[in-house]
Protein backbone atom coordinates (compact mmCIF):
# COMPACT_ATOMS: atom_id res chain seq x y z
CA UNK A 1 0.00 0.00 0.00
CA UNK A 2 2.80 2.35 0.85
CA UNK A 3 4.37 1.29 -2.33
CA UNK A 4 1.29 2.41 -4.30
CA UNK A 5 1.10 5.63 -2.67
CA UNK A 6 4.68 6.97 -3.40
CA UNK A 7 4.39 5.85 -6.92
CA UNK A 8 1.87 8.11 -7.23
CA UNK A 9 4.12 11.55 -6.20
CA UNK A 10 2.90 14.50 -7.17
CA UNK A 11 -0.16 13.65 -8.77
CA UNK A 12 -1.67 12.33 -5.87
CA UNK A 13 -2.17 16.60 -4.30
CA UNK A 14 -3.50 17.41 -7.95
CA UNK A 15 -6.96 14.57 -7.05
CA UNK A 16 -7.56 16.79 -4.07
CA UNK A 17 -9.29 20.16 -4.24
CA UNK A 18 -7.53 22.80 -1.85
CA UNK A 19 -9.43 23.94 0.94
CA UNK A 20 -8.71 27.66 1.66
CA UNK A 21 -9.09 28.08 5.94
CA UNK A 22 -8.57 31.85 6.04
CA UNK A 23 -11.35 33.67 8.05
CA UNK A 24 -13.96 35.66 4.90
CA UNK A 25 -14.47 39.21 5.88
CA UNK A 26 -18.33 39.22 7.56
CA UNK A 27 -20.58 41.82 6.47
CA UNK A 28 -21.89 44.01 9.13
CA UNK A 29 -24.81 42.78 11.68
CA UNK A 30 -27.81 44.92 12.60
CA UNK A 31 -28.73 45.94 16.11
CA UNK A 32 -32.49 44.70 15.18
CA UNK A 33 -33.79 42.55 13.45
CA UNK A 34 -33.77 43.44 9.33
CA UNK A 35 -37.34 43.08 9.13
CA UNK A 36 -38.59 44.12 5.56
CA UNK A 37 -41.10 46.30 5.15
CA UNK A 38 -44.14 45.30 3.51
CA UNK A 39 -45.74 46.46 0.12
CA UNK A 40 -42.78 48.76 -1.26
CA UNK A 41 -43.73 50.30 -4.77
CA UNK A 42 -47.69 49.36 -4.24
CA UNK A 43 -50.14 51.50 -3.28
CA UNK A 44 -50.48 49.61 0.37
CA UNK A 45 -47.19 50.24 1.30
CA UNK A 46 -46.78 49.76 5.11
CA UNK A 47 -46.60 53.13 7.55
CA UNK A 48 -43.88 53.48 9.87
CA UNK A 49 -45.56 53.43 13.19
CA UNK A 50 -47.37 49.74 12.31
CA UNK A 51 -43.27 48.89 11.14
CA UNK A 52 -42.14 49.71 14.34
CA UNK A 53 -44.88 47.90 16.14
CA UNK A 54 -44.04 44.71 14.13
CA UNK A 55 -40.10 45.50 14.97
CA UNK A 56 -41.79 45.11 18.84
CA UNK A 57 -43.75 42.12 18.23
CA UNK A 58 -40.99 40.23 16.13
CA UNK A 59 -38.47 41.04 19.44
CA UNK A 60 -41.42 40.23 21.68
CA UNK A 61 -41.44 43.33 23.59
CA UNK A 62 -44.04 46.20 23.42
CA UNK A 63 -43.24 49.41 21.34
CA UNK A 64 -42.55 51.23 24.88
CA UNK A 65 -40.00 48.26 25.38
CA UNK A 66 -38.58 49.08 22.09
CA UNK A 67 -38.37 52.69 21.70
CA UNK A 68 -37.22 53.21 25.71
CA UNK A 69 -34.83 50.40 25.04
CA UNK A 70 -33.50 50.95 21.36
CA UNK A 71 -34.53 53.59 19.63
CA UNK A 72 -34.56 56.44 22.67
CA UNK A 73 -32.75 54.77 25.41
CA UNK A 74 -32.04 57.12 28.53
CA UNK A 75 -28.06 56.72 27.69
CA UNK A 76 -28.33 58.31 24.26
CA UNK A 77 -30.25 61.59 25.57
CA UNK A 78 -28.46 64.88 26.88
CA UNK A 79 -29.56 66.49 30.02
CA UNK A 80 -31.60 65.28 33.11
CA UNK A 81 -33.37 62.06 33.62
CA UNK A 82 -36.45 64.31 34.12
CA UNK A 83 -36.43 65.95 31.03
CA UNK A 84 -36.15 62.53 28.86
CA UNK A 85 -39.29 61.41 30.78
CA UNK A 86 -41.34 64.55 30.05
CA UNK A 87 -40.08 64.10 26.05
CA UNK A 88 -40.94 60.15 26.14
CA UNK A 89 -44.02 61.68 27.31
CA UNK A 90 -45.13 64.27 24.67
CA UNK A 91 -44.03 61.79 22.35
CA UNK A 92 -46.66 59.18 23.61
CA UNK A 93 -49.06 62.04 23.62
CA UNK A 94 -48.09 64.39 20.64
CA UNK A 95 -45.53 62.99 18.15
CA UNK A 96 -45.99 59.18 17.56
CA UNK A 97 -48.76 60.15 15.50
CA UNK A 98 -46.37 62.25 13.01
CA UNK A 99 -44.19 59.40 12.79
CA UNK A 100 -45.75 58.81 9.04
CA UNK A 101 -45.59 62.33 7.19
CA UNK A 102 -42.85 64.84 6.90
CA UNK A 103 -42.00 66.08 10.18
CA UNK A 104 -38.32 66.38 11.58
CA UNK A 105 -38.74 63.92 14.20
CA UNK A 106 -40.31 61.21 11.21
CA UNK A 107 -37.08 61.95 9.47
CA UNK A 108 -35.22 61.34 12.78
CA UNK A 109 -36.73 58.33 13.53
CA UNK A 110 -36.13 56.70 9.92
CA UNK A 111 -32.35 57.34 10.14
CA UNK A 112 -32.36 55.65 13.63
CA UNK A 113 -34.34 52.57 12.65
CA UNK A 114 -32.19 52.08 9.21
CA UNK A 115 -29.02 52.02 11.46
CA UNK A 116 -30.59 50.11 13.72
CA UNK A 117 -32.20 47.09 11.39
CA UNK A 118 -29.67 48.07 8.46
CA UNK A 119 -32.99 48.68 5.63
CA UNK A 120 -32.72 51.61 3.92
CA UNK A 121 -35.90 51.95 2.33
CA UNK A 122 -37.76 52.61 5.36
CA UNK A 123 -37.95 56.36 3.82
CA UNK A 124 -40.82 55.01 1.87
CA UNK A 125 -42.70 54.45 4.80
CA UNK A 126 -43.45 58.13 5.67
CA UNK A 127 -44.82 61.07 2.96
CA UNK A 128 -40.70 62.06 3.83
CA UNK A 129 -40.40 61.43 0.02
CA UNK A 130 -42.83 64.53 -0.52
CA UNK A 131 -42.07 67.12 1.89
CA UNK A 132 -41.09 69.45 -0.43
CA UNK A 133 -44.31 70.12 -2.26
CA UNK A 134 -47.25 68.96 0.52
CA UNK A 135 -47.67 70.94 3.92
CA UNK A 136 -47.20 69.55 7.64
CA UNK A 137 -50.30 70.43 8.92
CA UNK A 138 -53.31 68.65 7.47
CA UNK A 139 -51.78 65.56 6.38
CA UNK A 140 -51.88 62.97 8.70
CA UNK A 141 -55.41 61.72 10.51
CA UNK A 142 -55.59 62.52 14.44
CA UNK A 143 -56.79 59.05 15.19
CA UNK A 144 -56.04 55.45 13.55
CA UNK A 145 -58.65 54.38 10.51
CA UNK A 146 -58.30 50.78 9.29
CA UNK A 147 -60.16 47.97 7.18
CA UNK A 148 -62.06 45.25 9.13
CA UNK A 149 -62.00 43.21 5.96
CA UNK A 150 -58.44 43.62 5.02
CA UNK A 151 -57.42 42.74 8.85
CA UNK A 152 -59.44 39.43 8.63
CA UNK A 153 -58.51 38.33 5.34
CA UNK A 154 -55.03 38.67 6.23
CA UNK A 155 -55.22 36.78 9.20
CA UNK A 156 -57.48 33.79 7.66
CA UNK A 157 -54.70 33.84 5.06
CA UNK A 158 -52.18 33.27 7.19
CA UNK A 159 -50.61 36.87 6.16
CA UNK A 160 -48.93 39.69 7.79
CA UNK A 161 -51.45 42.13 9.62
CA UNK A 162 -50.01 45.23 8.98
CA UNK A 163 -51.47 48.86 8.48
CA UNK A 164 -50.66 50.24 5.17
CA UNK A 165 -49.64 54.22 4.67
CA UNK A 166 -52.72 55.09 3.09
CA UNK A 167 -55.21 54.29 5.71
CA UNK A 168 -53.27 57.40 7.80
CA UNK A 169 -53.65 60.25 5.23
CA UNK A 170 -55.86 62.53 5.72
CA UNK A 171 -58.81 62.57 3.36
CA UNK A 172 -58.42 58.93 2.40
CA UNK A 173 -61.83 57.61 3.94
CA UNK A 174 -62.18 53.99 1.89
CA UNK A 175 -60.74 50.93 1.52
CA UNK A 176 -59.46 50.56 -2.21
CA UNK A 177 -59.61 46.69 -1.91
CA UNK A 178 -63.45 46.31 -0.79
CA UNK A 179 -64.87 49.73 -1.70
CA UNK A 180 -66.00 50.07 1.76
CA UNK A 181 -65.62 53.26 4.30
CA UNK A 182 -62.58 52.87 7.01
CA UNK A 183 -63.64 51.93 10.55
CA UNK A 184 -62.32 54.85 12.96
CA UNK A 185 -64.01 53.55 16.35
CA UNK A 186 -63.13 50.38 17.76
CA UNK A 187 -66.50 48.17 17.56
CA UNK A 188 -65.91 46.49 21.32
CA UNK A 189 -65.01 49.75 22.93
CA UNK A 190 -66.23 52.15 20.47
CA UNK A 191 -63.03 54.46 21.57
CA UNK A 192 -60.67 55.69 18.74
CA UNK A 193 -56.99 54.04 18.58
CA UNK A 194 -53.82 56.24 18.13
CA UNK A 195 -51.57 55.27 15.47
CA UNK A 196 -49.18 54.22 18.27
CA UNK A 197 -49.29 53.64 22.06
CA UNK A 198 -47.25 51.68 24.13
CA UNK A 199 -48.79 48.25 23.94
CA UNK A 200 -50.11 48.59 20.20
CA UNK A 201 -50.23 45.07 18.71
CA UNK A 202 -51.28 44.90 14.43
CA UNK A 203 -54.59 44.41 14.03
CA UNK A 204 -55.59 44.49 18.06
CA UNK A 205 -57.30 47.55 20.00
CA UNK A 206 -54.49 48.67 22.56
CA UNK A 207 -57.60 49.83 25.22
CA UNK A 208 -59.40 46.88 25.03
CA UNK A 209 -57.53 43.87 23.39
CA UNK A 210 -60.35 43.15 20.80
CA UNK A 211 -59.61 41.99 17.22
CA UNK A 212 -60.13 44.62 14.61
CA UNK A 213 -61.19 42.69 11.93
CA UNK A 214 -64.38 41.00 10.43
CA UNK A 215 -65.42 39.01 7.43
CA UNK A 216 -68.48 42.11 7.00
CA UNK A 217 -68.58 45.44 6.68
CA UNK A 218 -68.91 48.19 9.52
CA UNK A 219 -71.99 47.87 11.78
CA UNK A 220 -72.71 51.91 11.77
CA UNK A 221 -73.45 51.30 8.30
CA UNK A 222 -76.52 49.79 8.44
CA UNK A 223 -79.75 52.30 8.77
CA UNK A 224 -77.33 55.28 7.93
CA UNK A 225 -78.62 57.62 4.59
CA UNK A 226 -76.37 60.19 4.59
CA UNK A 227 -72.54 58.59 5.37
CA UNK A 228 -72.72 55.43 3.99
CA UNK A 229 -72.92 56.64 0.09
CA UNK A 230 -69.16 56.76 -1.14
CA UNK A 231 -69.16 59.04 -3.42
CA UNK A 232 -66.44 59.07 -6.68
CA UNK A 233 -64.59 61.87 -5.46
CA UNK A 234 -63.76 59.57 -2.22
CA UNK A 235 -62.67 56.38 -5.13
CA UNK A 236 -60.55 58.80 -6.89
CA UNK A 237 -58.75 60.20 -4.12
CA UNK A 238 -57.93 56.60 -2.64
CA UNK A 239 -56.93 55.44 -5.84
CA UNK A 240 -54.36 58.21 -6.97
CA UNK A 241 -53.22 58.50 -3.47
CA UNK A 242 -52.41 54.39 -3.68
CA UNK A 243 -50.89 55.22 -7.06
CA UNK A 244 -48.59 58.36 -5.42
CA UNK A 245 -47.57 56.21 -3.18
CA UNK A 246 -46.25 53.19 -5.34
CA UNK A 247 -44.70 55.61 -7.62
CA UNK A 248 -42.58 57.00 -4.46
CA UNK A 249 -39.64 54.56 -4.59
CA UNK A 250 -39.45 54.85 -9.01
CA UNK A 251 -39.05 58.99 -8.90
CA UNK A 252 -35.88 59.64 -9.85
CA UNK A 253 -35.97 63.51 -8.86
CA UNK A 254 -38.15 64.35 -5.74
CA UNK A 255 -40.80 66.88 -6.28
CA UNK A 256 -40.01 70.60 -5.20
CA UNK A 257 -41.86 73.94 -4.81
CA UNK A 258 -40.73 74.73 -8.05
CA UNK A 259 -42.36 72.09 -9.56
CA UNK A 260 -45.97 73.20 -8.05
CA UNK A 261 -45.30 76.90 -9.67
CA UNK A 262 -44.56 75.77 -12.92
CA UNK A 263 -47.74 73.22 -12.78
CA UNK A 264 -50.26 76.05 -11.52
CA UNK A 265 -48.43 78.47 -14.06
CA UNK A 266 -48.88 76.23 -16.70
CA UNK A 267 -52.94 75.64 -15.98
CA UNK A 268 -53.00 79.90 -15.69
CA UNK A 269 -51.40 80.16 -18.97
CA UNK A 270 -53.88 77.17 -21.09
CA UNK A 271 -57.09 77.28 -19.09
CA UNK A 272 -57.80 80.97 -17.28
CA UNK A 273 -56.25 83.16 -19.97
CA UNK A 274 -54.20 84.44 -17.12
CA UNK A 275 -56.37 85.10 -14.66
CA UNK A 276 -55.53 83.95 -11.60
CA UNK A 277 -59.36 84.26 -10.17
CA UNK A 278 -60.75 82.82 -12.75
CA UNK A 279 -58.23 79.43 -12.12
CA UNK A 280 -59.20 79.75 -8.16
CA UNK A 281 -63.07 79.40 -8.92
CA UNK A 282 -62.07 76.36 -11.74
CA UNK A 283 -59.82 74.38 -9.18
CA UNK A 284 -61.66 75.11 -6.28
CA UNK A 285 -58.60 76.98 -3.96
CA UNK A 286 -59.08 80.32 -2.60
CA UNK A 287 -56.99 83.01 -4.70
CA UNK A 288 -54.28 83.93 -1.69
CA UNK A 289 -53.57 80.29 -1.75
CA UNK A 290 -53.65 79.89 -5.21
CA UNK A 291 -50.86 83.16 -5.58
CA UNK A 292 -48.28 81.81 -2.74
CA UNK A 293 -48.60 78.57 -4.88
CA UNK A 294 -47.67 80.20 -8.21
CA UNK A 295 -45.11 82.58 -6.16
CA UNK A 296 -43.25 79.62 -4.44
CA UNK A 297 -44.33 81.01 -0.97
CA UNK A 298 -46.10 78.05 0.57
CA UNK A 299 -47.21 74.66 -0.11
CA UNK A 300 -50.75 73.06 -0.34
CA UNK A 301 -52.16 70.73 2.53
CA UNK A 302 -52.58 67.31 1.12
CA UNK A 303 -56.35 67.13 0.85
CA UNK A 304 -56.59 70.54 -0.37
CA UNK A 305 -54.27 68.95 -3.29
CA UNK A 306 -56.10 65.99 -3.91
CA UNK A 307 -59.12 68.52 -4.22
CA UNK A 308 -57.84 70.92 -6.39
CA UNK A 309 -55.93 67.66 -8.57
CA UNK A 310 -59.65 66.48 -8.85
CA UNK A 311 -60.94 69.73 -10.23
CA UNK A 312 -58.61 70.23 -12.64
CA UNK A 313 -58.86 66.61 -14.01
CA UNK A 314 -55.35 65.57 -12.79
CA UNK A 315 -53.70 63.42 -11.11
CA UNK A 316 -51.11 64.32 -7.92
CA UNK A 317 -48.43 61.98 -9.52
CA UNK A 318 -48.70 63.82 -12.83
CA UNK A 319 -48.91 67.09 -11.56
CA UNK A 320 -45.79 66.15 -9.37
CA UNK A 321 -43.53 64.64 -12.01
CA UNK A 322 -44.56 65.83 -15.59
CA UNK A 323 -44.56 68.85 -17.61
CA UNK A 324 -47.77 68.71 -20.05
CA UNK A 325 -51.32 69.32 -18.73
CA UNK A 326 -54.42 67.85 -20.24
CA UNK A 327 -56.69 69.45 -22.94
CA UNK A 328 -59.05 72.19 -22.04
CA UNK A 329 -61.89 69.84 -22.87
CA UNK A 330 -60.80 67.75 -20.03
CA UNK A 331 -61.10 70.07 -17.31
CA UNK A 332 -64.57 70.92 -16.50
CA UNK A 333 -66.65 71.65 -13.23
CA UNK A 334 -66.98 69.15 -10.47
CA UNK A 335 -69.36 69.63 -7.20
CA UNK A 336 -66.11 69.00 -4.68
CA UNK A 337 -63.96 71.93 -6.18
CA UNK A 338 -66.93 74.41 -5.00
CA UNK A 339 -65.26 76.83 -2.15
CA UNK A 340 -67.44 77.81 0.87
CA UNK A 341 -68.49 81.31 1.02
CA UNK A 342 -70.21 81.23 4.06
CA UNK A 343 -68.25 82.25 7.26
CA UNK A 344 -70.60 80.78 9.42
CA UNK A 345 -74.25 80.21 10.93
CA UNK A 346 -75.77 83.58 11.86
CA UNK A 347 -73.22 84.87 10.01
CA UNK A 348 -74.90 88.48 8.12
CA UNK A 349 -74.60 87.63 4.17
CA UNK A 350 -72.43 90.72 2.57
CA UNK A 351 -72.22 92.29 -0.55
CA UNK A 352 -69.21 90.20 -1.20
CA UNK A 353 -70.64 87.13 -0.15
CA UNK A 354 -73.38 87.38 -2.66
CA UNK A 355 -71.11 88.68 -5.63
CA UNK A 356 -68.85 85.15 -4.92
CA UNK A 357 -72.30 83.36 -5.24
CA UNK A 358 -73.36 84.43 -8.03
CA UNK A 359 -69.74 83.66 -9.76
CA UNK A 360 -70.64 80.22 -8.52
CA UNK A 361 -73.48 79.59 -9.78
CA UNK A 362 -72.26 81.30 -13.27
CA UNK A 363 -69.68 78.95 -13.62
CA UNK A 364 -71.87 76.20 -12.75
CA UNK A 365 -74.55 76.92 -15.90
CA UNK A 366 -71.52 77.37 -18.22
CA UNK A 367 -69.88 74.41 -18.12
CA UNK A 368 -73.51 72.67 -18.35
CA UNK A 369 -72.39 70.58 -20.93
CA UNK A 370 -69.65 69.70 -19.40
CA UNK A 371 -70.96 68.08 -16.15
CA UNK A 372 -72.64 64.87 -15.58
CA UNK A 373 -74.19 64.40 -13.69
CA UNK A 374 -75.58 68.10 -13.01
CA UNK A 375 -75.97 69.15 -9.69
CA UNK A 376 -78.76 70.41 -7.76
CA UNK A 377 -79.55 74.06 -6.58
CA UNK A 378 -79.16 71.99 -2.84
CA UNK A 379 -75.73 70.18 -3.89
CA UNK A 380 -73.95 73.78 -4.95
CA UNK A 381 -75.42 75.81 -1.57
CA UNK A 382 -74.43 73.23 0.66
CA UNK A 383 -71.14 73.18 -1.09
CA UNK A 384 -70.69 76.85 -0.22
CA UNK A 385 -71.87 76.84 3.12
CA UNK A 386 -75.88 77.87 2.54
CA UNK A 387 -79.03 76.81 2.80
CA UNK A 388 -80.74 76.72 -0.84
CA UNK A 389 -83.28 78.95 0.52
CA UNK A 390 -80.26 81.92 1.14
CA UNK A 391 -79.24 81.30 -2.41
CA UNK A 392 -82.52 81.63 -3.78
CA UNK A 393 -83.14 84.73 -2.20
CA UNK A 394 -80.13 86.38 -3.10
CA UNK A 395 -79.44 84.88 -6.59
CA UNK A 396 -83.23 84.38 -8.18
CA UNK A 397 -82.64 84.37 -11.82
CA UNK A 398 -79.52 82.42 -11.64
CA UNK A 399 -81.32 79.41 -8.74
CA UNK A 400 -84.14 78.98 -11.08
CA UNK A 401 -81.57 78.80 -14.16
CA UNK A 402 -80.11 75.78 -11.93
CA UNK A 403 -83.26 74.48 -10.75
CA UNK A 404 -84.58 74.08 -14.92
CA UNK A 405 -81.50 72.77 -15.72
CA UNK A 406 -81.23 69.98 -12.87
CA UNK A 407 -84.73 68.88 -13.99
CA UNK A 408 -84.27 68.84 -17.16
CA UNK A 409 -80.98 66.81 -16.70
CA UNK A 410 -82.42 63.35 -17.04
CA UNK A 411 -85.27 63.52 -19.81
CA UNK A 412 -82.68 62.77 -22.17
CA UNK A 413 -82.84 59.26 -23.55
CA UNK A 414 -78.90 58.57 -22.72
CA UNK A 415 -79.14 59.74 -19.14
CA UNK A 416 -82.32 57.88 -18.66
CA UNK A 417 -80.17 54.90 -20.08
CA UNK A 418 -77.67 55.73 -17.15
CA UNK A 419 -80.50 55.88 -14.60
CA UNK A 420 -81.97 52.66 -15.58
CA UNK A 421 -78.71 51.00 -15.79
CA UNK A 422 -77.88 51.71 -12.05
CA UNK A 423 -81.01 50.57 -10.90
CA UNK A 424 -80.24 47.40 -12.37
CA UNK A 425 -76.93 47.29 -11.25
CA UNK A 426 -78.29 47.98 -8.11
CA UNK A 427 -80.84 45.03 -7.70
CA UNK A 428 -77.85 42.80 -9.27
CA UNK A 429 -75.25 43.61 -6.41
CA UNK A 430 -74.69 41.03 -4.05
CA UNK A 431 -75.34 43.54 -0.82
CA UNK A 432 -78.79 45.29 -1.11
CA UNK A 433 -78.53 48.74 -2.04
CA UNK A 434 -80.70 51.47 -0.35
CA UNK A 435 -82.38 53.71 -3.41
CA UNK A 436 -81.62 56.90 -1.17
CA UNK A 437 -77.92 55.53 -2.29
CA UNK A 438 -78.40 55.06 -5.64
CA UNK A 439 -79.82 58.44 -6.22
CA UNK A 440 -76.47 60.31 -4.79
CA UNK A 441 -74.55 58.00 -6.59
CA UNK A 442 -76.50 59.59 -9.63
CA UNK A 443 -76.81 62.87 -8.27
CA UNK A 444 -80.43 63.07 -8.80
CA UNK A 445 -83.84 63.01 -6.46
CA UNK A 446 -85.63 59.45 -5.64
CA UNK A 447 -88.54 61.22 -7.68
CA UNK A 448 -87.48 61.41 -10.27
CA UNK A 449 -86.27 57.82 -10.42
CA UNK A 450 -89.74 56.63 -8.99
CA UNK A 451 -90.93 58.73 -12.10
CA UNK A 452 -89.72 57.24 -15.06
CA UNK A 453 -88.79 53.52 -13.73
CA UNK A 454 -91.21 52.68 -11.04
CA UNK A 455 -90.90 49.08 -10.70
CA UNK A 456 -87.21 48.93 -10.56
CA UNK A 457 -87.23 51.50 -7.75
CA UNK A 458 -90.19 49.37 -5.86
CA UNK A 459 -87.92 46.46 -6.24
CA UNK A 460 -85.06 47.81 -5.04
CA UNK A 461 -86.86 49.19 -1.92
CA UNK A 462 -88.36 45.94 -1.36
CA UNK A 463 -85.21 43.91 -1.63
CA UNK A 464 -83.50 47.11 0.60
CA UNK A 465 -85.93 46.53 3.60
CA UNK A 466 -85.72 42.35 3.50
CA UNK A 467 -81.96 42.83 4.81
CA UNK A 468 -83.36 43.89 8.14
CA UNK A 469 -83.84 41.07 10.96
CA UNK A 470 -86.84 41.94 12.75
CA UNK A 471 -87.46 38.58 14.05
CA UNK A 472 -83.86 38.52 15.21
CA UNK A 473 -84.24 42.34 16.79
CA UNK A 474 -87.55 40.87 18.32
CA UNK A 475 -85.51 37.97 19.77
CA UNK A 476 -82.82 40.04 21.35
CA UNK A 477 -85.19 42.83 23.13
CA UNK A 478 -87.56 40.08 24.58
CA UNK A 479 -84.06 38.45 26.06
CA UNK A 480 -82.87 41.40 27.29
CA UNK A 481 -86.87 42.21 29.13
CA UNK A 482 -86.93 38.62 30.01
CA UNK A 483 -83.00 38.58 31.77
CA UNK A 484 -82.73 39.63 35.72
CA UNK A 485 -79.44 41.55 34.78
CA UNK A 486 -79.59 45.29 34.53
CA UNK A 487 -81.16 46.50 31.45
CA UNK A 488 -78.71 47.63 28.82
CA UNK A 489 -79.69 50.85 26.70
CA UNK A 490 -81.52 51.02 23.74
CA UNK A 491 -78.75 52.78 22.05
CA UNK A 492 -76.21 50.46 23.26
CA UNK A 493 -78.12 47.41 22.00
CA UNK A 494 -78.79 49.10 18.78
CA UNK A 495 -74.78 49.25 18.21
CA UNK A 496 -74.35 46.08 19.54
CA UNK A 497 -76.71 44.65 16.33
CA UNK A 498 -75.24 46.99 13.97
CA UNK A 499 -78.74 49.36 14.08
CA UNK A 500 -79.26 53.00 14.54
CA UNK A 501 -81.13 53.80 17.62
CA UNK A 502 -84.11 55.59 15.88
CA UNK A 503 -84.22 52.35 12.90
CA UNK A 504 -84.89 50.10 16.35
CA UNK A 505 -87.15 52.58 18.00
CA UNK A 506 -89.38 52.93 14.70
CA UNK A 507 -89.57 48.84 14.23
CA UNK A 508 -90.55 48.11 18.19
CA UNK A 509 -91.55 50.89 19.83
CA UNK A 510 -93.42 49.03 22.82
CA UNK A 511 -90.48 46.56 23.53
CA UNK A 512 -88.41 49.54 23.60
CA UNK A 513 -90.34 51.61 26.06
CA UNK A 514 -90.53 48.77 28.14
CA UNK A 515 -87.20 48.15 28.24
CA UNK A 516 -86.21 52.25 28.86
CA UNK A 517 -89.05 52.06 31.64
CA UNK A 518 -87.62 49.29 33.17
CA UNK A 519 -83.97 51.01 32.75
CA UNK A 520 -85.10 53.76 34.22
CA UNK A 521 -86.80 51.94 37.67
CA UNK A 522 -83.86 50.41 38.51
CA UNK A 523 -81.12 53.13 38.01
CA UNK A 524 -83.98 55.10 40.19
CA UNK A 525 -83.92 52.26 42.86
CA UNK A 526 -80.34 52.23 42.69
CA UNK A 527 -80.25 56.02 43.37
CA UNK A 528 -81.92 55.99 46.42
CA UNK A 529 -80.31 53.15 47.96
CA UNK A 530 -77.21 55.32 47.45
CA UNK A 531 -78.60 58.19 48.82
CA UNK A 532 -80.15 55.93 51.94
CA UNK A 533 -76.66 54.60 52.24
CA UNK A 534 -74.86 58.22 52.30
CA UNK A 535 -77.67 59.44 54.84
CA UNK A 536 -76.84 56.71 57.14
CA UNK A 537 -73.12 57.40 57.16
CA UNK A 538 -73.76 61.24 58.05
CA UNK A 539 -75.63 60.36 61.06
CA UNK A 540 -73.40 57.97 62.23
CA UNK A 541 -70.55 60.60 61.99
CA UNK A 542 -72.27 62.84 63.54
CA UNK A 543 -72.81 60.54 66.36
CA UNK A 544 -69.30 59.97 66.42
CA UNK A 545 -67.94 63.05 66.40
CA UNK A 546 -70.63 64.28 68.85
CA UNK A 547 -69.27 61.15 71.28
CA UNK A 548 -66.24 62.70 71.21
CA UNK A 549 -67.01 66.49 72.26
CA UNK A 550 -66.43 67.91 68.78
CA UNK A 551 -69.04 69.67 67.23
CA UNK A 552 -70.55 67.88 64.06
CA UNK A 553 -70.28 70.85 61.56
CA UNK A 554 -70.64 70.06 57.89
CA UNK A 555 -67.04 70.69 57.16
CA UNK A 556 -66.16 68.25 59.75
CA UNK A 557 -68.36 65.51 58.88
CA UNK A 558 -67.80 65.98 54.90
CA UNK A 559 -63.85 65.18 55.90
CA UNK A 560 -64.63 62.54 58.43
CA UNK A 561 -66.44 61.14 54.81
CA UNK A 562 -63.83 61.98 52.51
CA UNK A 563 -66.36 63.74 50.12
CA UNK A 564 -66.85 67.53 50.44
CA UNK A 565 -70.22 67.35 48.54
CA UNK A 566 -71.79 64.70 50.64
CA UNK A 567 -73.72 67.69 52.39
CA UNK A 568 -74.53 70.06 49.07
CA UNK A 569 -77.09 67.48 48.19
CA UNK A 570 -80.42 67.79 49.99
CA UNK A 571 -80.97 64.58 51.13
CA UNK A 572 -77.33 64.42 52.61
CA UNK A 573 -78.60 68.04 54.15
CA UNK A 574 -81.41 67.27 55.44
CA UNK A 575 -79.83 63.31 57.19
CA UNK A 576 -76.83 65.91 58.94
CA UNK A 577 -79.80 68.35 60.51
CA UNK A 578 -81.77 65.03 61.37
CA UNK A 579 -79.11 64.20 63.07
CA UNK A 580 -77.89 67.39 64.74
CA UNK A 581 -81.73 68.01 66.13
CA UNK A 582 -81.46 64.07 67.81
CA UNK A 583 -78.13 65.27 69.60
CA UNK A 584 -80.14 68.04 71.06
CA UNK A 585 -78.17 70.77 68.83
CA UNK A 586 -79.99 74.27 67.22
CA UNK A 587 -81.07 73.96 63.68
CA UNK A 588 -83.57 76.90 63.22
CA UNK A 589 -80.84 79.00 61.88
CA UNK A 590 -79.43 76.30 59.42
CA UNK A 591 -82.92 75.57 58.32
CA UNK A 592 -83.70 79.18 57.11
CA UNK A 593 -80.05 78.98 55.23
CA UNK A 594 -81.89 76.40 53.07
Amino acid sequence: MRDEIESLGDDLWGRYEEWDVSIPPLPPRSRLYRLEPIGIGTPYVESLTGYIARLAEAHCVTPKDLVMLEIMPPQSQTGPLLNYYNRLCTFWIKNALTLNGVSPIARQWVERLESLTTCNNLTFLTMLTFHEVIALSRLLRQSKAWCSQCYEEWRQAHQVVYDPLLWSLNGIDICLRHRQPLVTRCPSCQKTLPFLTQTTRPGYCPRCTHWLGSRKGPLNMVGQSDESGVSTYQHWAAEVSGNLLAAAPSLAVLPSKKQIAIKVKAFLDQHAAGNVRKLARLSGVGFDALWHYLHQESVPYFDSFLKMCFALSITPLEFLSTTTISSLKDVGFNIESVPTISRGQRKHVTEDDVQRMRQVLEAVLAVDDQVDPFPSLNDVAKRMGFDASTVRRHCPDLSKAISWHYKNHWVEESRLGVMKQALEDALAHSEPESLANVARKLRCSTSSMWKYFPDLCRAIVTRYRERFDDALIEQRLREVLASDAENTAIQELAREMGYKRQFVLGRFPDLCKQISRRRYAERRRRREERIALLCKEIRQVAYHLHSQGIYPSARRVSQELGDSHAILSEAGRDAWCQALEALGYPTVHLKKNT
